[in-house]
């Protein structure tokens, strides 16, 4: 381990104190209860706390809206009801020195209109999903707007519950389909160029900051080169 001297260091992001550098990133595990972290969802996130984890994450792929249908029983971030629920979930954890932060995001074409309340999915454009199928609806700027206030309505959730911040999901979900040319055909302000494809994620990220304040944390999750498969280039993902 001296090799690794740094990893069980202490490290400040903000006024966040984490007592060393080892994270666990935010996954799925399907253990969530109609749409909450329950208990075992919760013990299952202490059992990596008690470990001498300095920061977990949870609630992969946790969706913001009714129209990003669950197909993997993901958490649902989109109601009030969820704040207790987090607030049992950080006092739990917080106990171990150990932060706690939920990642968040709308699936976009990603999902299935059979899921959840069967609403259509969307996307920037209307090209069918490689993984699920689902032919999207192509998103309009009132889509734009609403899904940027949801996300900012579930990062407020996300401190409301205690919790020490979220991370944003882009990768192929919307925010990644509208910055991927594999998938966004645009021709207006959401679409051509990297800085019209990446204005949804920069509103987004602008939407929550402005929402929870300047100390919450707020990480993002995207895809930088997916220049294998013919889309955005690495160096666009550096530039952004």
């Amino acid at each position: 381990m001296n090799t690794y001297n740094a990893l069980m260091s202490p490290f400040k992001l903000k006024q966040l104190e984490l007592k060393n550098r080892v994270v666990s990133a935010a996954h799925a595990p399907a253990y969530a209860q109609e749409g909450k972290p329950g208990l075992r969802y919760q013990l299952y996130h202490e059992e990596k706390a008690k470990g001498g984890l300095a920061l977990t994450m949870f609630g992969g792929s946790s969706n913001i809206s009714r129209d990003s249908g669950s197909i993997y029983g993901q958490i649902y971030v989109g109601s009030d009801a969820i704040i207790p629920v987090f607030r049992e979930f950080s006092d739990r954890i917080h106990k171990h020195g150990c932060a706690l932060m939920c990642q968040i995001t709308h699936m976009g074409r990603r999902t299935s209109w059979s899921s959840g309340d069967w609403l259509p999915t969307i996307a920037p454009s209307v090209i069918r999903d490689p993984a699920h199928h689902s032919v999207p609806r192509m998103a309009s700027t009132r889509d734009i707007r609403r899904i940027t206030s949801a996300f900012g309505d579930a990062a407020v959730r996300c401190r409301e519950g205690g919790l020490d911040g979220c991370e944003i999901l882009s990768s192929v979900h919307i925010l990644g389909q509208f910055l991927s040319p594999l998938s966004n055909r645009r021709d207006d302000v959401y679409g051509g160029s990297l800085e019209n494809r990446a204005r949804f994620m920069f509103e987004v990220i602008e939407e929550i900051r402005e929402r929870v304040g300047d100390e919450f944390i707020v990480g993002i999750r995207y895809t930088a080169d997916e220049s294998n498969g013919g889309g955005m280039p690495a160096d666009d993902g550096v530039d952004l």
